[in-house]
Parts: C-alpha cells; structure tokens; sequence
C-alpha cells in the first residue's frame, strides 16, 4: 500500500503542472485535464506493477 502512495507522491506533481500549464494555455478542456491526470495515474502504477512483478 505505501508503494502506491509513493507512486501517487511522483504523479501528483505532473498532474498539478498539467493544470498550471493548461491555465496559461487553454489548450484542453477541464474534462481532458482530469482525464489526462488519471491516465498519467493509471500509466505510472502500471509500470510499478510491471517492474515489481
């Protein structure tokens, strides 16, 4: 479980920079910025689990 609360640490950061980024932009809806917040997310765990494993 720590694991994956070390992963959440690493994501969080990019997920904030991508919403920083988009307020200067505009580029993506607020929809589009939250899903790309989770597919990060999702993309990181998936590499921890693929390493542990």
């Amino acid at each position: 479980m720590l694991e994956h609360v070390a992963v959440a640490a690493v994501c969080v950061p990019l997920i904030l920079l991508i919403g920083v980024w988009n307020t200067r932009r505009r580029w993506l809806t607020p929809g589009e910025v939250r899903f790309w917040g989770v597919a990060l997310f999702i993309a990181a765990e998936l590499v921890y689990l693929g390493a542990v494993s």
